[in-house]
């Protein structure tokens, strides 16, 4: 985003923004099933520890991400 002016780094942030807001969610059904006892066993406690750890690093992301966006705005709204 080097050389955007202020309203194209605006609509990055808000796509940013909408994207973290649709996929935030993305592995929730995996994991309540697995809360549900979907997949038992030494395979089952293995995915469910993997579904978690995979939920916990996708929201890291996401959230990484709307904060760089965010935080690139409000850089660019302080330049003239």
């Amino acid at each position: 985003m080097a050389d955007l002016d202020r309203e194209a780094i605006r609509a990055v942030a808000q796509r940013i923004q909408r994207l973290s807001d649709e996929h935030w969610w993305a592995l929730d059904p995996s994991c309540r099933l697995m809360a549900n006892d979907a997949w038992v066993g030494p395979a089952g406690a293995r995915f469910d520890a993997q579904v978690h750890a995979e939920q916990r690093e996708l929201r890291d992301m996401l959230r990484q991400a709307v904060h760089s966006a965010h935080r690139r705005l409000a850089t660019a709204q302080e330049t003239p």
